[in-house]
């Protein structure tokens, strides 16, 4: 044979050799999935229900060091679940994402006009006996004004009500769920003594589970309002910011005033709109949505022992009001005391400074009663009173 026609053959074979393989591989490429970091899948139509991954030729980890791994990655849902639905006015961090984190160590109170007596000095001092690593913060009405401002810039209808309550109890109400809110950590009145160290408060079996440490009150279903430990951004307090809002809107209206106008004597309860019991329905509500369960005061009444509600920890009457309770010795140790100074308790519901509104209101008032009472000698009842 020529040899020319050796050539002619070895090509022959060569084109169909060549055409053979490339036939071969474009099949198995329309039949293989192509297999993603996370096992998802691009398949042809038709052939989803038959593909299956293929396992993996070598693990990984197998040439890392025995003390490192790699983490298998979580397969991506084909429909991602929807966020919750946003409930409070303010945003809040989900209680499950918040309960991996630490209780800001800061205490924050409040002082009046009048400042600080020998009394409260001795209180104060206690919580930094017991706790000598603590931030500790005492707010004036200057500053406490500046920072809600700072801190709710962009929420003005939280800023207006602020500004507009001028009864000081109802402020300082106001003042310490906006507080607890922002920054967390413990809100305490002046008037508390701290008996035990913080870290101490929340039992060993609930630390990663708590978010917001309440006390009861004397009468078992109502939470205290004088110490509160809470997590920022709980949406809990959120519940409590929201609650108080509407009750002095509607305490405004039944008064047929505005919030700037409400006085201990319009406000139809300042327990019940912007002090404990508020707090506590507000609270209670929002576990009740979380649990999906309604849960009220009966929930907690007669405590003997913390008891975790959700995300809340709630105390017997001997954490945080052993002396109303009359020291009980069946409910864990005393945590706290409170001495009940009721600054709050009178005309003005709270210290005023001279120059307030509710202040001169106050004295027009006098002026007016000393008047009619003395035909007229009005310095004297001023001057006594003085």
């Amino acid at each position: 044979m020529p040899r020319s026609s050796y050539y002619l053959l070895a090509l022959l074979l060569s084109f169909i050799t060549t055409f053979l393989w490339f036939s071969s591989n474009t099949r198995t490429a329309t039949t293989t999935p192509i297999l993603s970091l996370y096992s998802s899948c691009s398949c042809p139509p038709g052939s989803e229900t038959d593909a299956t991954p293929s396992s993996p030729a070598s693990n990984p980890s197998s040439s890392l060091p025995k003390d490192i791994t790699v983490a298998s990655p979580s397969p991506v849902p084909l429909h991602p679940p929807a966020e919750p639905p946003q409930s409070y006015y303010l945003p809040y961090t989900p209680s499950k994402q918040l309960s991996r984190l630490p209780f800001p160590s800061k205490l924050w109170q409040k002082a009046g006009p009048n400042g600080i007596d020998e009394d409260r000095q001795k209180d104060i001092k206690s919580w930094h006996t017991h706790n000598p690593s603590l931030r500790h913060e005492i707010f004036t009405d200057g500053n406490a004004e500046r920072y809600v401002l700072d801190q709710f810039a962009k929420f003005p209808d939280i800023i207006d009500t602020y500004q507009d309550l001028q009864v000081p109890i109802l402020k300082a109400d106001f003042l310490r769920q906006l507080i607890l809110y922002a920054d967390g950590g413990v809100w305490s009145d002046l008037d508390v003594t701290c008996n035990t160290p913080i870290d101490s408060w929340i039992p060993r079996k609930f630390k990663n589970q708590t978010n917001l440490v309440v006390g009861l009150e004397f009468d078992g279903n109502q939470f205290a309002s004088w110490t509160v430990m809470a997590k920022p951004k709980t949406n809990h307090i959120a519940a409590a910011i929201e609650y108080i809002m509407d009750a002095l809107e509607y305490s405004a209206e039944e008064a047929n005033t505005t919030i700037s106008g409400l006085t201990m004597k319009t406000i139809s309860d300042v327990v019940a709109v912007t002090g404990p019991q508020a707090m506590t329905q507000a609270i209670l509500r929002s576990i009740s949505v979380e649990l999906g369960e309604t849960v009220t005061g009966e929930n907690v009444s007669n405590l003997h022992e913390p008891t975790l509600l959700h995300d809340v920890l709630v105390l017997p009457n001997a954490a945080f009001a052993a002396m109303q309770a009359g020291f009980p010795e069946d409910q864990g140790p005393y945590l706290v005391e409170h001495h009940y100074a009721g600054s709050w308790k009178n005309d003005h519901g709270g210290e005023s400074s001279p120059n307030s509104p509710i202040e001169q209101d106050h004295l027009h008032e006098e002026k007016a009663e000393g008047e009619s009472d003395q035909g007229g000698v009005k310095s004297e009842i001023r001057e006594d009173d003085e």
